[in-house]
């Protein structure tokens, strides 16, 4: 069947939406959506309604809507083909007029068995939508992210001086800035930026030619590139804001690097047309210290080395939560977990503002108890950072612990909590485009499928995973992939 809306043609049997110069495919669960919305399109629909109906099969939380209410304005090329209406719903703004003017035709259309379900659907669960709508007590706010901005560590090309600072401590000062931005732009943590460089390969001699690597592994949109040269008091700094097709460079000249950045944040804003307000985001100010500074660079590369640097630095600055956080990582990496247990211990008697920090630190004390078998104690864990991110959303960090928590499901041969946890956590690494993300959770699901005797879709994400990362080079992600295939043989490899 084949319907008008606005000026395009959407063909439901075809999953194609096309204009009169372009031609784009739908996914499957993307044009339920579209189909469940449009042909109600006067009705505002809840998320639940749309969670219950379209993925009626499947747990999953609402990361997945956002997901295709985001691709179906993409399809269409402009947002106000949904309206979003805080803590209630969506609603579809155009009308679905079916092309073939037989009235038979259309009639059978109706019947078909997809459409059928929405109408049916529709009817049982009326009393449900008012319900949900009147009882949700989470915030509504639509995620659909206009850009995802990922900033580069910044090239020092200053020929004197202690300023091994600039690499991280600069990016940070640049996210701090640039955390003014909407809400609807989505700022990579700096904490996230150092392990991506390590994942992909890429050291401190990076080049615009890395660029690439990083856009098809992170899922950003715009990746922010800079460098600085100069002298006390007579700095100039090289900037390039890349997209996939795009790239728009300059330079700024000024007396201090810290006013250079809020320059270029300022840039940027007009470059992605966005309002810049002050940001009450302090960057860290360790990453100032020499010592510190070191630390970080050896944790791009040697952890061995880092996790001295780090040890060091705390003897020093024994209050610094960021550096515990880096520390504990380095442990956990380097199987440590007592002293990974011992440091998180330490800091969980500070005082923490930061949400997202506390956040971290819980994920990594979850950590620590499903190393140690303590699975209870993990999922108390991971269920308080549930709980903060649900409140100070940070889509990475819930995408992670739900991952987490599959792990721990799966080791306990919990089969059903295993799937809806790394499905949840597949949408939201879906929401930011994390290619590492998505393809350790589809190596996990595609594990979770088989051990159920759901070959089918155990083969189809084993599948989807190895050819995204063979075809992207996800080195990070060869030995997962290669354990999967010692450990299921020709049951999962299809090939």
């Amino acid at each position: 069947m084949k319907y008008q809306v606005d000026t395009f043609v959407l063909d439901v049997k075809a999953r194609t939406l096309s204009s009169q110069d372009n031609c784009q495919n739908i996914r499957p669960k993307t044009l339920e959506v579209l189909l469940y919305l449009a042909n109600r399109s006067e009705e505002i629909i809840s998320k639940q309604e749309l969670l219950d109906c379209v993925w009626d099969d499947v747990s999953v939380d609402d990361g997945v809507i956002f997901q295709s209410i985001r691709e179906i304005r993409k399809l269409f090329g402009h947002s106000k083909i949904i309206l979003n209406f805080p803590r209630k719903g969506y609603q579809f703004t155009a009308q679905l007029e079916p092309i073939e003017q037989n009235q038979r035709a259309a009639s059978n259309s109706l019947a078909t068995p997809s459409l059928l379900k929405y109408y049916i659907a529709a009817i049982s669960l009326i009393c449900l939508t008012l319900f949900a709508i009147l009882v949700s007590n989470e915030d509504s706010t639509d995620v659909n992210f206009e850009q995802s901005i990922l900033v580069l560590p910044i090239k020092n090309s200053i020929p004197y001086g202690e300023n091994d600072w600039i690499y991280l401590g600069a990016m940070e000062q640049l996210i701090a800035k640039l955390k003014g931005l909407p809400d609807s732009i989505y700022i990579y943590q700096g904490t996230y930026i150092p392990h991506l460089m390590h994942t992909i390969g890429l050291d401190r001699k990076f080049s615009s030619n890395d660029v690439a690597k990083i856009f098809s592994v992170s899922g950003a949109t715009l990746i922010v590139e800079t460098e600085v040269f100069g002298y006390v008091s007579d700095y100039k700094l090289v900037y390039k804001f890349h997209t996939v097709n795009d790239v728009k460079q300059g330079v700024i000249l000024d007396t201090s690097i810290n006013a250079a950045l809020a320059i270029l944040s300022k840039k940027l804003a007009n470059v992605i047309n966005q309002p810049l307000k002050q940001s009450e985001y302090k960057p860290v100010n360790a990453f100032n210290d020499a010592l510190f500074a070191e630390a970080m660079i050896s944790y791009e590369s040697d952890w061995h080395t880092s996790i001295s640097f780090f040890e060091s630095y705390l003897a020093l600055n024994p209050d610094s939560i960021i550096a515990m956080i880096y520390l504990s990582k380095l442990y956990l990496w380097d199987n440590q977990i007592d002293n990974a247990a011992n440091l998180l211990d330490k800091s969980s008697k500070m005082l923490i503002e930061d949400p997202l920090e506390i956040a971290s630190i819980k994920l990594l004390k979850g950590r620590v108890s499903a190393k140690n078998k303590d699975f209870i104690k993990a999922l108390q864990f991971y269920q308080q950072v549930t709980n903060i991110t649900d409140k100070h959303q940070d889509w990475f960090l819930k995408a992670s612990v739900a991952e987490e928590q599959g792990l721990v499901y799966l080791e306990q041969g919990m089969l059903n909590k295993a799937l809806a946890s790394f499905t949840s956590a597949f949408s939201a690494y879906q929401i930011i485009q994390s290619q590492i993300g998505m393809n350790s959770t589809r190596l996990h699901l595609a594990e979770v499928f088989l051990l159920q005797g759901n070959t089918a879709q155990a083969k189809e994400n084993y599948t989807k995973a190895k050819e995204s990362i063979q075809h992207i080079k996800l080195e990070f992600l060869y030995s997962m992939l290669e354990q999967h295939k010692l450990t299921f043989g020709n049951r999962l490899d299809s090939r």
